[in-house]
């Protein structure tokens, strides 16, 4: 039985899978056949022993190692091991060591992946699932066909392949930005160069430092920027994965990253290749005018281009899908610029609307209006947020009202307390003596109570102090046998320091306690 027709963009993987769903052997029996080993494994994207499988497949092993495999990748950016990786008859083993996946810094958990739209196209188009050699590349984890992220299928059995293991159609769509799709189109594009030609020796890293020098990436003593080119390098990994990945840099500072690069030395993963490559596709020569395109972002009217998608007819989900905003905020943008949409229910009219906007504008409150009109509160307060100049005047309106309730309450209050000071007005009445003192100033001050002078308190006659003191002294020592000390006697008599740090105010007391203290002598 030979393995079923490869599809467009089919890997061979794939092929295998289809082949132990239709095939009566039991799995050790067909992997025996199709690779020589009844308990091997069958690698995603580094399939081995294409010798044995190419007897059941119309293609030489020559072209299912070419087009349905992602050996031409890695023995381009390896090439000291290309001579292992380009031959057929190379087992998993030797192929898994060639590859150095294990020897690389940034790895990733071994998995297949699929697009559920593809999938969906595939079955219909085809009548059956498949895996795309395109999705499998390391690293990639978008569709560059409908923009979405690829979802991860773990291979868990040794073999990995599986008559049951095919991409799964009932899985939602998680649409992806631009710059993920870009770099999925621009791996792919790689991929079919390689396909397509033979491969040539040359030295990587000297084809880096030569695009370096002509985009800007050198200085004139010809050092390479890591800072720059690091920065960037990061800003553009982290738009290419939805979570967390090992393989991107894992700061703005991973210089590491870009001088393994260039260095020549050691084997790198092929996704810093296809990364690097692809930042230096995004950057311009010296000599062009305009400024360098390395912004991931790029500053655009989001506000414009949701107008324009919604007067092309595209639907609150399409455009919120294309914009990367959520339909709340489309609809709003709907409302204001009055666009209109096809909304379901259809319950707020412009009859509603007009209606809300004319009570709003006298001032009532939201969840009023909502009752009244019988909608939500927040369908109200999105109108009244798109229509223009309206949050505004509420606001004008709510400090109105506050500043004459206030007001009112202030001048009521004196009326009826005609004697109460400034500190009983404020502490009654807190919350409109402070809007006011800081909103209405200076008419506050218009209308509160004079302000009563402060009453002079008189200093510590220490004179008549000092005369006081000599008798508490003398009964204190007495009941203590004249035993206690300075300290100890000013903390009997309250502890204010007076023998202590104001000793030379109280010249009596003093002499009176030294000669209390001779007598114990």
């Amino acid at each position: 039985m030979q393995l079923p027709t490869a599809l467009a963009d089919e890997s061979l993987f794939s092929r295998i899978c289809r082949y132990l769903a239709i095939s009566e052997l039991p799995l050790e029996q067909a992997l025996q056949k199709l690779v020589g080993d009844g308990r091997g494994a069958i690698h995603p994207y580094l399939t081995s022993n294409l010798h044995i499988t190419g007897q059941f497949s119309e293609e030489s092993p020559e072209v299912l190692q070419s087009n349905q495999t992602l050996r031409p990748l890695f023995s381009y950016y390896l090439p000291q091991y290309r001579t292992i990786l380009e031959n057929v008859t190379t087992n998993t083993n030797d192929i898994l060591r060639a590859s150095q996946l294990s020897t690389f810094r940034g790895k990733e958990r071994l998995s297949v992946k699929h697009c559920a739209l593809c999938a969906k196209d595939d079955v219909y188009n085809f009548g059956v699932a498949y895996w795309h050699l395109a999705h499998q590349i390391p690293g990639v984890e978008a569709c560059s066909v409908h923009r979405t992220w690829l979802v991860h299928n773990e291979l868990l059995d040794r073999s990995h392949a599986s008559g049951v293991l095919l991409p799964d159609i009932r899985v939602e769509p998680i649409y992806c930005n631009e710059l993920a799709r870009e770099f999925s189109k621009f791996s792919l594009n790689k991929i079919r160069s390689l396909q397509s030609k033979k491969q040539s020796v040359v030295t990587i890293s000297d084809t880096y430092l030569k695009k370096l020098r002509i985009n800007g990436g050198l200085t004139l003593s010809g050092r390479v920027k890591r800072k720059k080119i690091a920065k960037e390098l990061f800003e553009i990994s982290e738009e290419l994965f939805p979570t967390q990945s090992d393989l991107s840099l894992r700061t703005p500072e991973d210089y590491r990253f870009v001088s393994s690069l260039l260095s020549g030395q050691y084997p790198q993963h092929p996704f810093k290749h296809l990364l690097f490559e692809f930042y230096l596709s995004r950057s311009k020569h010296d000599d062009e005018p305009e400024t360098r395109i390395m912004n991931v972002n790029a500053p655009i009217n989001k506000e414009d281009h949701c107008c324009d998608l919604l007067r092309s007819g595209l639907s609150m989900a399409a455009v919120s899908r294309e914009i990367d905003k959520s339909r709340c905020y489309v609809k709003s943008i709907a409302l204001k610029n009055n666009i209109p949409v096809n909304l379901k229910p259809k319950k707020i009219t412009l009859n509603i609307k007009n209606s809300i906007i004319k009570w709003a504008r006298k001032g009532f409150h939201r969840d009023v209006l909502a009752k009244l009109h019988d909608i939500s509160t927040g369908s109200v307060e999105l109108i009244i947020s798109t229509t223009a100049g309206l949050v505004e005047w509420r606001k004008q309106c709510k400090v109105e009202s506050l500043r004459r309730r206030y007001c009112c309450q202030i001048i009521r209050f004196i009326a009826s307390n005609p004697k109460a000071c400034r500190q009983e007005v404020k502490s009654i009445n807190e919350a409109a003596f402070y809007w006011l003192y800081i909103h209405e100033h200076q008419w506050l001050e218009s209308v509160l109570p004079v302000a009563t002078q402060t009453q002079h308190v008189g200093r510590v006659d220490w004179h008549q102090r000092d005369k006081l003191l000599v008798a508490e002294i003398c009964s204190i020592m007495q009941q203590h046998q004249n035993q206690l000390s300075r300290t100890q006697l000013d903390k009997l008599l309250g502890g204010h320091g007076w023998l202590t740090k104001k000793k030379h105010k109280l010249p009596r007391a003093l002499m009176k306690y030294q000669s209390l203290l001779k007598e114990k002598r």
